[in-house]
């Protein structure tokens, strides 16, 4: 399933539309989409609810803590492509993990 890239919105938009986009944020919560905001349309940021940032960091800090887990059951440093792979099987499992919280 391929992903359509969001809008992006230019920075005068955007600073004229804050108000409804903070009150979407509120609204929505975690499930809010990001909004991607750049000069002349091409992306440079993104705006997203903070519910969706700690989810987002939450996630960040299994991987470290999976890492270090599998670090110390090696006994020895991962490789780099050990270590991409042991990330990616984290990451969908964070993604499957929120799959099921929305069911």
């Amino acid at each position: 399933m391929t992903r359509e890239p969001h809008e992006v919105l230019a920075t005068r938009e955007v600073r004229a539309q804050l108000p409804a986009l903070l009150e979407r944020f509120r609204q929505a919560g975690a499930d809010a989409e990001p909004v991607v905001i750049g000069a002349r349309r091409r992306p440079e940021a993104v705006v997203l609810s903070y519910e969706r940032y700690l989810q987002l960091a939450g996630g960040r800090e299994r991987v470290a803590a999976a890492l270090d887990q599998q670090t110390r059951e090696a006994s020895e440093t991962l490789d780099a492509d050990a270590a991409l792979e042991l990330a990616n099987q984290e990451l969908h499992a964070v993604r499957e993990a929120r799959r099921a919280e929305r069911r």
